[in-house]
């Protein structure tokens, strides 16, 4: 295998250790690391919904989105580009959330319920 496979395999199973290790320290056991959960609570923080449960802002997102921006600043990657069909891509996503969040669309919920015990 060669250095960029390496790379992307040991990167899943970082990211797969720290959401085990978020369940067992106390997210929710059918979140972990859920970017469409943490964004619908991110959500309810900022007044867009009213459920009390979901309403908390999401540190990790936070985290992500920090460490994303100064690691591409340091690394010289940084470059603010437009993308084709904006709109359409905004809409997609928009579904996207939709479905993972109302029809239980995240297929590592169950494998994160099953590492947090």
């Amino acid at each position: 295998m060669d250095r960029t496979k390496w790379f992307i395999l040991l990167s899943g199973l970082f990211i797969g250790a720290i959401a085990a290790v978020l369940v067992k320290l106390g997210n929710p056991p059918n979140m972990g690391f859920c970017i469409a959960c943490f964004q619908r609570d991110i959500a309810g923080a900022i007044g867009l919904h009213r459920a009390g449960i979901v309403q908390y802002m999401r540190p990790e997102i936070i985290g992500i989105v920090l460490g994303a921006l100064l690691t591409s600043l340091f690394a010289g990657e940084f470059r603010s580009r437009g993308g084709s069909a904006t709109l359409v891509r905004f809409i997609m996503g928009i579904f996207m959330m939709i479905g993972a969040l109302v029809f239980l669309g995240c297929p590592l919920r169950d494998v994160l319920r099953m590492a947090g015990g």
